[in-house]
């Protein structure tokens, strides 16, 4: 089959619908359609290293952060050579690379090889991504799927860069896909960015490293690319719920992203990387999905998780992967400033710009004071949270707090509950709802 479409791309339904990614799909992986962002990554990695050529008998290959995914034994059984890299350490924060003491790094992954598979050429090490263990011009490809956010910061996503470049063979190709945004700035946090386009177009310059000449971000306004629900603030939705409810486009905290594919050759002499696309069609549809969402969502009083951003499973800027762990939450707690006396304080809510309401119902042992607290955050600022109204009350036995506030649509929400004076307070019943109120209500 000749391969012809620019596969540089951001992450859409009508991808599902193209002749190229479903002879990939059905006949090089026998899998059926899912609709799922990780499926399609890993069909245009593959869809792109096979159209430039590099699954062959020939080749030699690499992938970095790696995990035990299915497109290692999918690659390596097509080339002469294949090795797979990740942090594979027994301590590592990433369940995918949570290496058992005393067991090799290959053992691992085979662990989740398919029946029967052939490992005779494929090796797998310990590597930063930042620190490749391989000879300056050595691999006629690499890939990575969703694993570049990950490294660090903007002088990390630089090095590896370099660094893949350095051990390209002339003409070499490396295949990378990573989160792509649509309507914000780039989210900064270490060990998970989401980027803006334009803030990558900085890293790739300053790599001196430059994708092919064109990207297509184009969206087709359907039912499939409409983000998926943030259900996660919700009492009683944990992360392997909120991974039901499969999409292409995630939304969480209001700001929708997904995936997009890069692709570098060594060698060549692009400068300029064209952004294809209708931006503003984009966001008008996102923006008017968005708000239909939160107001389907919270027309209607909801329960939320009083907790969620007091425990190590409370990370909501981590929440989309699964496999991340909470061993280093100590470490990371600085992202979500508490203090002692504090028992309550929700995850961050996107109102869009309705009026809202946050309602607490309590029953208590015994008399205390509390202060009810609205936490402001702005959605892409982790760490910049205000409090912008709060509410204090005694409590002999049961009582019924609310606030109501209208909100900034760049913003989100937590509520937060604490004792005053550091009190001890012990809970028969804890109860907290949100909605959607109208004007007069407020």
């Amino acid at each position: 089959m000749k391969f012809i479409k620019n596969w540089q791309k951001v992450c859409v339904s009508q991808d599902y619908f193209n002749d190229e990614f479903q002879y990939i799909l059905e006949k090089k992986f026998n899998q059926v359609p899912t609709f799922h962002r990780k499926q399609w990554e890993f069909v245009v990695i593959y869809l792109n290293l096979l159209k430039n050529g590099k699954l062959n008998k020939e080749s030699i290959g690499a992938s970095f952060g790696a995990g035990r995914e299915r497109l290692i034994f999918d690659v390596s059984k097509v080339v002469k050579e294949f090795t797979a890299t990740d942090l594979y350490v027994y301590n590592t924060a990433w369940a995918t690379a949570k290496v058992e003491k005393d067991m090799s790094c290959l053992d691992f992954v085979l662990e989740k090889a398919p029946k029967n598979f052939d490992d005779s050429n494929l090796t797998v090490k310990e590597m930063d991504m930042r620190d490749l263990d391989f000879s300056d011009n050595s691999l006629d490809f690499a890939y990575s799927s969703c694993a570049f956010e990950h490294i660090g910061h903007f002088d990390d996503f630089v090095q590896h860069l370099k660094e893949v470049k350095r051990t390209l063979k002339e003409g070499g190709v490396y295949v990378m896909t990573t989160e792509h945004l649509f309507l914000h700035e780039t989210l900064k946090m270490e060990g998970n960015y989401k980027f803006q386009f334009s803030f990558l177009m900085d890293i790739f310059k300053a790599a001196d490293f430059y994708p092919e000449k064109s990207f297509d971000a184009e969206l087709k306004r359907n039912g499939l690319n409409m983000p998926g629900p943030d259900l996660l603030p919700l009492l009683g939705v944990d992360q392997s719920i909120q991974n039901e409810t499969k999409s292409l486009i995630i939304d969480r905290h209001g700001i929708p992203h997904t995936s997009s594919c890069y692709v570098f050759k060594k060698g060549s002499d692009t400068r300029h990387v064209e952004l294809l696309g209708n931006l503003e069609q984009s966001s008008r549809f996102f923006n008017r999905v968005l708000k239909q969402k939160v107001k389907v969502l919270f027309d209607d009083v909801k329960s939320i998780d009083p907790r969620h951003n007091l425990s190590p499973q409370g990370r909501s800027t981590l929440s989309d992967h699964i496999d991340y762990l909470a061993d280093d939450f100590e470490k990371q707690v600085k992202l979500f400033p508490q203090d002692d006396s504090e028992f309550v304080y929700t995850d961050f809510i996107y109102f869009d710009d309705f009026s809202f309401n946050f309602t607490v119902y309590l029953s208590v042992e015994s008399a205390v004071e509390v202060k009810v607290k609205l936490i402001e955050r702005p959605q892409v600022d982790f760490e910049n949270r205000t409090e912008v109204k709060s509410v204090t009350k005694s409590i002999n036995n049961e009582a019924k707090i609310s606030i109501n506030y209208s909100a900034n649509k760049s913003c989100v929400y937590a509520l937060a509950v604490s004792t005053e004076n550091g009190d001890e307070i012990k809970l028969h019943y804890l109860d907290v709802r949100a909605r959607l109120v109208s004007e007069y209500e407020e």
